[in-house]
């Protein structure tokens, strides 16, 4: 993946600051937040859910995992990337995956996309998606047994990704002629990334578990914004 939108007179922006801090995540278990701040006021935010743990280890184990975490990520990955180009995705990405703590390369990945789309004035789905996000297809918010999985391709995003591969991946699909559906591995969040990395990217399915969840709701309600935006 390299953003289609670009800055108008290619100018770099850089990274001041990478932050982290603990959220909960809609099963009320510890998750990160990372906030990316560049240029003067470009803030971009992403969440990820952790690691789900059987319930005799969540409490304690969750609580130091989800410590341990945030504690590498402001003392050690953060300032790899600070003074970084945030329009420079790809060359953030590998710093992420040759850093070795994969635990937080998505929300990383995603903050830093996020500021950039902020820094370009436009929708995260728009700036990862370029020109084949002008007039997308909307998304379907769907359960596994409305759909034959078996001849469906998953994506699954889980900690470890970073958007470049991510893109590789769907484009790779895509070009075998495979349909996709996207999906997360862990308990959801507040961030509804999932539409705009599926619009961005022309996938017309996400897999959501439970209807009644909290996490559907928030994925309901960016699809409803999208389709005003992009509609009107």
């Amino acid at each position: 993946m390299e953003p289609e939108v670009r800055n108008k007179l290619d100018l770099a922006i850089e990274i001041r600051d990478v932050y982290a801090r603990e959220i909960l995540d809609f099963a009320g278990n510890p998750a990160i937040e990372v906030e990316v701040l560049a240029g003067g006021e470009i803030i971009g935010k992403a969440s990820m859910a952790g690691k789900n743990y059987s319930k005799k280890e969540q409490t304690e184990k969750q609580q130091v995992h989800i410590e341990e975490k945030i504690e590498l990520l402001n003392s050690q990955i953060a300032p790899e990337i600070i003074g970084e180009n945030v329009f420079e995705q790809r060359k953030i990405d590998t710093i992420l995956k040759e850093n070795g703590n994969e635990q937080t390369s998505f929300a990383i990945s995603l903050a830093v996309a996020r500021a950039a789309a902020a820094a370009e004035k436009v929708p995260l789905y728009r700036y990862l998606g370029g020109v084949r996000a002008v007039h997308p297809s909307m998304p379907q918010l769907i359960r596994k047994e409305e759909i034959e999985i078996e001849k469906i391709k998953e994506i699954k995003i889980d900690e470890s990704t970073v958007l470049t591969k991510l893109f590789e991946r769907i484009l790779k699909e895509q070009n075998e002629g495979n349909k996709m559906i996207l999906s997360q591995e862990t308990a959801g969040t507040e961030d509804s990334f999932l539409v705009d990395l599926a619009v961005a990217a022309n996938i017309t399915m996400i897999l959501v578990e439970n209807r009644e969840s909290a996490y559907y709701t928030v994925l309901n309600n960016r699809l409803l914004q999208l389709e005003e935006k992009i509609s009107g």
